[in-house]
């Protein structure tokens, strides 16, 4: 039986499948809808009698930010297929300061993405002539960024199953994406035949690999074996991986290695959650790239992190460190010393380097100043060149 608009008819009934399943099949595709928008009623029911601040869909699809932040970072167009929280609930995440003043963080789980608009948008993009606000970018193959305030591969997606649709949709577009998770499960079985080597650079965040800080700071997170057993996996596999110690905790207080003057007999003990030997255990890993990121922190992190830790991280800025929006950040000297350091072992260790806008000074210099240690000058992400499909990046646009 057919609809009205030559589809099937509609295999939903539940108060938010039904016009899901609608939005979804809107556009005729010659994509095979298999998704179980059924989830959705679950999740509603499960709420119902107290839903939750903004409902149990997160609203969010893709953005594009702004043309500065494009300058710094050659990959601002992203997704979440997760909202209003993250299960990692890492003490430093920028997201959980953020939305927790808020009262947004996990409250009481993240929610899953309106699969069924994200389906609507590729379909008339790709597959019709009419106008839509997303056409000049997706037609110019401006790669993905999928993790930005929540993790995309929680292992709640088993349940949800929105992120294994969105690598689906991709696939069947043939979309370029990265992906950054703290997540074993990109490597899952499953979500791996959804992907494509020749699509995907895949970036995984490993600060430490110290399994007893790890579970302290990020305490819903993979321990940091299985991701890098993960990132093998995906090398194996031929995907182009990266790990990203991002955010880079200096080991001692600011200014203790750049500084002439630091008087180290008064230095805090080390703050050991990262440790140099971690650019030769990242490269047993067959990983080829190293992206750094220095730490900056917002005063709601200071104070988780204080909660995990049981001291105060404050002592490890300089007393006039400066600010930018209430975060605290290393000095430059400092970051420069930790960047050029990390790149001597990853020359050492056959490794490619990187390093991400987010921690340098508040200027917006840093950027400009790193860039000469990078091994690919075009991509900070260093996934131009070597992912087939990247051709472009936010930068360009």
């Amino acid at each position: 039986m057919s609809g009205d608009n030559g589809h099937a008819d509609n295999p939903f009934s539940g108060p938010l499948s039904q016009e899901m399943w609608k939005k979804a099949h809107r556009v005729p595709s010659a994509y095979e809808d298999t998704f179980d928008y059924g989830m959705y009623d679950r999740l509603y029911a499960r709420f119902g009698a107290e839903p939750p601040r903004g409902g149990v869909v997160y609203k969010g699809t893709m953005k594009l930010l702004e043309a500065q932040d494009c300058a710094r970072c050659f990959h601002r167009f992203e997704i979440d297929t997760y909202g209003r929280g993250c299960i990692h609930d890492c003490a430093y995440c920028y997201a959980k300061s953020y939305l927790s003043i808020r009262r947004y963080w996990n409250e009481p789980i993240p929610f899953p993405i309106d699969i069924a608009a994200l389906r609507h948008i590729f379909a008339t993009v790709f597959e019709t002539s009419k106008r839509h606000k997303f056409r000049a970018i997706l037609e110019q193959r401006v790669p993905l960024r999928i993790g930005s305030m929540s993790d995309a591969f929680m292992w709640m997606d088993q349940k949800y199953r929105v992120t294994l649709e969105l690598l689906k949709i991709l696939k069947f577009y043939q979309y370029p994406y990265l992906i950054f998770t703290r997540s074993d499960l990109v490597a899952d079985d499953t979500y791996m035949q959804a992907m494509d080597p020749r699509l995907a650079s895949v970036q995984m965040s490993i600060s430490s690999i110290d399994p007893v800080l790890t579970r302290r700071l990020e305490p819903g997170a993979p321990a940091p074996q299985r991701r890098l057993k993960a990132l093998q996996k995906l090398a194996a596999h031929g995907f182009w991986t990266t790990v990203r110690i991002n955010p880079l905790f200096p080991i001692y207080p600011d200014g203790y290695y750049s500084n002439p003057d630091f008087d180290h007999r008064k230095a805090s003990e080390p703050f050991n959650f990262f440790s140099w030997d971690m650019i030769e255990v990242i490269a047993q890993h067959q990983v080829p790239t190293v992206l750094v990121g220095m730490a900056r922190l917002y005063r709601p992190n200071l104070r988780f992190m204080q909660q995990a830790l049981g001291y105060d991280m404050r002592a490890h800025f300089a007393e006039d460190v400066q600010e930018e929006r209430a975060s605290l950040h290393f000095s430059a000297a400092e970051t420069t010393y930790y960047y050029r350091r990390i790149k001597a072992l990853c020359d050492q260790h056959g490794l490619r380097f990187s390093t991400c806008y987010i921690g340098t000074d508040p200027s917006g210099e840093g950027f400009e100043r790193d860039q000469p240690l990078w091994s690919n000058r075009a991509d900070c992400c260093d996934a131009l060149g070597n992912v087939e499909a990247f051709t472009t990046t936010c930068a360009a646009v």
